[in-house]
């Protein structure tokens, strides 16, 4: 028996015109850069974007070739997300953050067509670009006509005569529509590709109250820079008419702070890592972030102190969500479950505040032993989390689907997890940052959780260190509060505070203060840094 549905397939272009285009060309599309604030609507984005589509196929660009972006946040960056995913071809962002050679790597195993480069990235731009193998087309992006030089090509200038698209091609849902490369803090970066399908699936349900809850009425500030791997930003504002606001690339804490108080935005998105500085500032300076709603916030848990800041002392609610490249940015939302009632008290709000959240619609998830092994939702038992679903990769570009990234249809995602009866997941480590101690294994997020707890502590983290005994046991580097470096807190001290709250062989043997903690390109701590300057340091 046939259904009497319609069928019609899920697309960008489909997306982006019926709605962007149609319904919401009178929202805004904002970007702070160097030369100013630059004020557009979702109208105008899309009538640019169709120039560029023209533009770019009378530069020979067609379906299934590869247009790379190294851009930062801005309107234009957002019109090569429409205009090369809307005419067929494919949109690779790059991340701005990588070095030189990983970047001529993803430029080469893409196999990129032509690339579209910020101008104040030219320079960046050009270390990698004299390791490629063969030169691309440079289409220089700048605020005003006439940025590029020598034989690079203007971005303004092809707009300006280029002929519009007026009708976008007709493409498959299963069709590659973006690709993204992981951060190849591990390896060589592995490239993930999106199709329309899952592009547009996610950019739905970013609608979802239980998700990013995103509609007309909000205004959403991307924190997350465009280069990155959540590349779906830019597509869920335009399905829900959300107003855009880009940051350009001012990602301080002051910069960040002085747009949401001058631009008013209601939604925030952007790394859990950076919360810290905001915070800080905040408590310094105390600008106004009123109008925010609510701050999404992914990369690496958000430790309870912070989260309580922000909600008591801020005034914005943090909402934690559970993504990676492999998963098209997010895969699980923290909100409080109806069973927790209208009133919860401390401990129960606490609970939910460090969970990641229970899994998307459409996505689902599970834990599992070393022997591959499910195991149950306790909210005790510890094992690696793996998650399927619509806009999850099942296999990695020219590289395929690895036994130690993927088994039986499900995405190992590396994280040491607990799930709970509801389904509310914690990640409490990845898995290659637990510390084996004795047979035992200690979580360092949750190490880093109660240092945090410390009034003293403005950041922690906690990585193994070896030990003859026990194979490893933590080391916990600690950066203290502004007031407190004058060395008035000591090692002592912070062990002091961990032992009543941690089982005495969680308790670090060692504890270093440093001025600050090395990240990584996404804002991460980076522990690999750590583990090998104190590699021989030894419990004391």
């Amino acid at each position: 028996m046939q259904s009497g549905m319609m069928e019609s397939p899920l697309t960008i272009p489909g997306m982006v015109t019926t709605r962007a285009e149609r319904l919401f060309a009178q929202r805004p599309v904002i970007t702070r850069s160097g030369a100013g604030v630059s004020r557009l609507t979702w109208g105008e984005v899309v009538a640019r974007a169709r120039r560029l589509a023209g533009a770019l196929t009378a530069l020979g660009i067609g379906p299934g070739d590869r247009v790379a972006t190294f851009a930062g946040s801005t309107h234009r960056h957002v019109e090569a997300y429409i205009a090369a995913t809307s005419m067929g071809a494919v949109l690779h962002t790059i991340n701005v953050h990588l070095t030189a050679e990983q970047v001529a790597y993803i430029v080469e195993h893409a196999d990129d067509s032509l690339v579209l480069c910020e101008s104040g990235l030219l320079d960046t731009w050009r270390k990698a670009e004299r390791r490629l193998d063969r030169s691309r087309p440079l289409v220089v992006l700048g605020d005003e006509a006439g940025a590029a030089t020598g034989g690079d090509l203007d971005y303004e200038t092809l707009l300006a005569e280029a002929e519009p698209l007026k009708a976008w091609p007709e493409v498959s849902e299963s069709a590659a529509a973006h690709i993204s490369y992981t951060t190849g803090t591990t390896g060589l970066p592995k490239g993930v590709v999106f199709s329309h399908r899952s592009t547009v699936l996610q950019s739905f349900c970013a609608g979802i109250r239980d998700a990013e809850s995103l509609s007309s009425a909000d205004t959403l500030l991307a924190l997350v820079p465009l280069s990155l791997s959540q590349v779906g930003l830019p597509f869920s504002a335009a399905m829900h008419g959300c107003g855009l606001l880009l940051p350009g690339g001012d990602l301080s804490p002051a910069g960040v702070c002085e747009l949401i108080e001058r631009e008013r935005p209601t939604v925030a998105v952007g790394f859990g890592a950076a919360l810290t500085g905001l915070l800080d500032h905040w408590r310094r300076l105390r600008p106004d972030l009123s109008s925010l709603q609510r701050m999404v916030c992914g990369g690496s848990p958000v430790p309870r102190a912070v989260s309580r800041a922000f909600e008591e002392e801020v005034g914005v609610p943090i909402v934690q969500v559970f993504g990676m490249t492999e998963t098209s940015g997010h895969g699980s939302f923290s909100r409080l479950p109806a069973e927790a009632g209208e009133n919860p008290p401390e401990e129960t709000r606490a609970y939910y505040a460090i969970s990641q959240g229970r899994p998307l619609a459409m996505v689902d998830m599970r834990i599992t032993d070393d022997a591959g092994g499910e195991i149950p939702w306790d909210g005790m038992s510890m094992g690696e989390l793996q998650v399927r679903g619509p806009w999850v990769a099942r296999e990695y570009f020219r590289d395929g689907a690895a036994p130690d990234k993927f088994q039986d249809g499900w995405l190992r995602t590396g994280d040491a997890a607990r799930i709970d009866e509801l389904g509310y997941i914690r990640v409490v480590d990845r898995m290659k940052d637990l510390i084996r101690s004795a047979g035992e294994r200690i979580s360092t997020v949750e190490l880093e959780e109660h240092l945090m707890a410390h009034p003293a502590v403005a950041d922690a983290a906690v990585v193994g260190i070896p030990d003859e005994e026990a194979g490893e046991r933590p080391l916990a580097c600690v950066v203290l509060q502004g007031d407190d470096r004058s060395g008035q807190v000591t090692a002592e001290q912070i062990i002091t505070h961990l032992t009543s709250r941690v089982a005495p062989s969680w308790l670090p043997k060692t504890v270093t203060f440093l001025p600050e903690l090395p990240r990584t390109s996404i804002g991460k701590i980076d522990k690999k840094s750590l583990r090998d300057r104190f590699s021989d340091v030894r419990p004391a």
